[in-house]
């Protein structure tokens, strides 16, 4: 049995050191003009959240999220769209109401997503300058964003702020399925 959770651990470390890219880069969701952020040249490390115009765990949160960057201001943040069966206006009307305080991309073909492994939304990552995966999962403990008990992204960048390693690296992702071109 010792063996088994050894075997389990690491493998799920090893996901957490997955290659994400240095620079994340598309088209802005409400304007379609080009957007690009390299991770190295960020002051501490960058928040992406992916995110669905329709899917109302999401939603939920984007109160929370608006908090949490007012909250990090030193943290870059970043959102991205890769549900392929979300219509470009749809998309684009929900992201100018919600008037989120960060970009979000539009990711075509959902290619940020399968890079990240992202298959849920809201799924949160923290990636340091270096491109490494710190946190993963998901914002809170709840679907239902005022509902949680758990903070999970705030918990993880308090501890990143303050120096300290992150204590919850990984939690579940909580929400609507990210849909891809097989499944659209």
């Amino acid at each position: 049995m010792k063996i088994l959770f050894f075997i389990l651990f690491v493998i799920s470390s090893a996901l957490l050191q997955a290659a994400v890219p240095s620079l994340i880069q598309g088209k802005m969701a409400i304007d379609q003009k080009s957007f690009e952020l390299n991770l190295a040249q960020t002051e501490t490390a960058t928040v992406v959240v992916f995110l669905s115009a329709t899917c109302p765990c999401s939603d939920s949160h984007i109160p929370y999220l608006k908090k949490l960057k007012a909250e990090f201001p030193q943290i870059a943040f970043v959102g991205i769209h890769s549900n392929m069966d979300e219509d470009a206006k749809t998309t684009e009307n929900y992201f100018k109401t919600v008037n989120l305080p960060f970009t979000v991309i539009q990711d075509d073909k959902a290619k940020l997503a399968d890079t990240f492994k992202a298959y849920k939304t809201p799924h949160a990552f923290i990636i340091s300058k270096d491109q490494k995966i710190l946190y993963e999962g998901g914002v809170t403990s709840s679907a239902k964003a005022h509902e949680a008990s758990h903070f999970y992204l705030r918990d993880a960048l308090q501890d990143l702020t303050h120096g300290k390693e992150i204590k919850v690296k990984e939690v579940r992702t909580l929400g609507c399925m990210i849909s891809r071109e097989e499944n659209t």
